[in-house]
This record gives structure tokens, sequence and C-alpha cells, in this order.
């Protein structure tokens, strides 16, 4: 007798759920949407439109809203925007990046 056969039907395994779908019913924190917001900010992408084109371009499907977003798009989301950020930020401390020199330079 086959464990996977049953009879009357009632041991039959329990249907299960694609991953994709129970993502999507979570809804994604305040915070992140901000974080995400600001990360498009900084790839200056301001209008509406192209900001829902760049998502749709980097996640793979037309998103409305940024809430729609599964927690796993959103974190692919997140580290392409911040691979296409421009560098606003020097290498270095403050001291190297001084403009002229002071007393201790020229010691």
């Amino acid at each position: 007798m086959s464990v996977d056969a049953s009879l009357f039907g009632d041991d039959l395994p329990e249907p299960t759920t694609d991953p994709a779908d129970t993502a999507k019913v979570e809804m994604l924190p305040a915070w992140q949407i901000d974080a995400l917001r600001a990360a498009l900010d900084r790839c200056g992408v301001d209008s509406m439109n192209d900001r829902q084109r760049l998502v749709a371009e980097i996640v793979g499907r037309p998103v409305a809203a940024l809430k729609e977003l599964t927690a796993a798009e959103a974190g692919a989301l997140r580290d392409e925007l911040h691979r296409r950020a421009p560098e606003n930020t020097r290498s270095g401390s403050a001291w190297d990046q001084r403009e002229g020199d002071t007393w201790i330079d020229r010691l």
C-alpha cells in the first residue's frame, strides 16, 4: 500500500502555495518605502512617470505604487538603485579633503 495514495482522499497532502503569492500579501513597512523613495531621489528620478518606468524596468513588471512590491522585489530595487546612484561622497576624511596647506603641512 502506498502512503501517497489515499482510499478516501483524507490523507492527501495539503496544497502548496506559491511563495510569490504569499509575499505579495505582506505590505512593505513605511520606512522601507521611504528608503526606496530616497534612493530614487539620489538617482535623480523626479517625475512619477519616470519613477514608474524605472521601477518596472528593474523589477520586471508594471508597478503602480511602491507598496505593491514584494520584499524580494524591494530588495532588488534597493540594490540596483544604490548601484545606479551617482557617487556624491568623496573618499577619505575631511582632513584629507581640505583645500589648502595648513601650518602643520609646512613643517
